[in-house]
């Protein structure tokens, strides 16, 4: 009977052909000497990825959607379909290093506490990018979104929330880190569940998963050794009232009003 692979990689694609063009290849020499399998989900894209993944990554297993899901969605049906030691959330906006999957890998298998971990993420130009955070409240997301920083960039709250006073060169266990990169055991994923589809199309499905598997009792580790790129932006930063903006917001209260009941419920049974 053949082993499980040590690594399940599930890439979404919506219309984003260019930027797997660069990802794709980065993937081997990323995953050293793991035994991987790579599931990239079309979602519903009219660029041409299927042809494009078919046709020069056969060893790629390619999910094609008739119509648009969300994030977390596209990555419970791939979640199901695998029974890897891990699995990773990547981003088809990333650029993986060589060695970056198997060293991440092996620093989870030597530390069986980490049910969770993400590494450096940066900018193509080597700037850092503040992946990992503190878990959110209300005022402080608010502050963001009124680009506070701007106006007060030594903003306590900000500080605290951004981790922006550390300078990410450091191990350390951390609240959560965004979805572009983030793996997580399969003993995590059966213990807590997969992500939380009530959160589609996207935004804070991250956070949840995250605050979940910390409630259980596990650590997420962030793990600077490890470092790719990743051209990231803000879909919600588009327009101060849009849909996408709507939608962040919904999330936001779905999740605070969790952690509340979640904190509620651990208090009572501490009393």
């Amino acid at each position: 009977m053949t082993s499980p692979p040590d690594l399940t990689i599930i890439t979404i694609s919506t219309n984003e052909l260019f930027r797997l063009r660069d990802c794709l290849p980065s993937v081997p020499a990323a995953a050293g000497a793991l035994r991987i399998e790579h599931v990239v989900i079309d979602n519903a894209s009219i660029d041409g990825t299927s042809l494009f993944v078919a046709s020069q990554f056969p060893s790629v297993t390619l999910l094609r959607n008739e119509r648009k899901t969300g994030f977390a969605t596209n990555n419970n049906l791939a979640i199901n379909r695998t029974d890897s030691r891990y699995v990773l959330l990547l981003n088809p906006d990333t650029v993986l290093t060589p060695g970056s999957l198997e060293k991440i890998v092996r620093y989870c298998d030597d530390h069986s506490d980490v049910g969770a971990a993400s590494c450096k993420l940066v900018n193509p130009d080597g700037s850092l990018q503040h992946n990992v955070r503190r878990f959110p409240t209300l005022l402080a997301v608010m502050l963001r979104w009124a680009q506070f920083e701007r106006f007060h960039p030594n903003s306590k709250i900000l500080r605290d929330y951004l981790l922006s006073d550390w300078d990410h060169n450091s191990e350390r266990d951390i609240d959560w880190a965004i979805g572009a990169f983030l793996l997580v055991r399969r003993q995590v994923i059966a213990a807590v569940g997969p992500l939380d589809a009530a959160y589609d199309p996207l935004y804070y499905e991250d956070i949840d998963w995250c605050f979940r598997i910390k409630q259980n009792g596990w650590k997420i580790r962030f793990v600077p050794g490890v470092q790719i790129i990743h051209h990231y932006h803000r879909e919600s930063a588009r327009g101060i009232f849009n849909k996408m903006t709507y939608i962040h917001f919904r999330n936001i209260v779905r999740f605070l009003v969790r952690r509340w009941r979640a904190e509620r419920h651990r208090e009572h049974s501490a009393g």
